[in-house]
């Protein structure tokens, strides 16, 4: 959370989009539209990087794209890409 200054108050900022917690449901988009649910098991890099396991016990590690603020499997350039849930 970023705490910024406004007209003498400091308020405070929260993230614009969900944040990634171990233990949360999310699902992988894959290319064509297919979509499986699966579940965050270890994040890393301030939340930049996690890994999640698929309803087949895979592990898949994805990151946060700069550019598009999109969490984008590890190796790949746009497909598959993950879902969190909001909220």
């Amino acid at each position: 959370m970023v705490v910024r200054r406004s007209g003498g108050a400091l308020t405070a900022v929260r993230p614009t989009r969900p944040q990634p917690a171990v233990g949360a449901s999310v699902r992988i988009w894959h290319f064509g539209g297919e979509s499986e649910t699966a579940t965050i098991v270890e994040v890393r890099d301030g939340g930049r990087c996690v890994v999640v396991a698929g309803s087949s016990g895979a592990r898949r590690e994805f990151t946060l794209r700069r550019a598009t603020a999109a969490f984008v499997a590890v190796g790949e350039q746009h497909s598959p890409r993950l879902e969190l849930a909001a909220g």
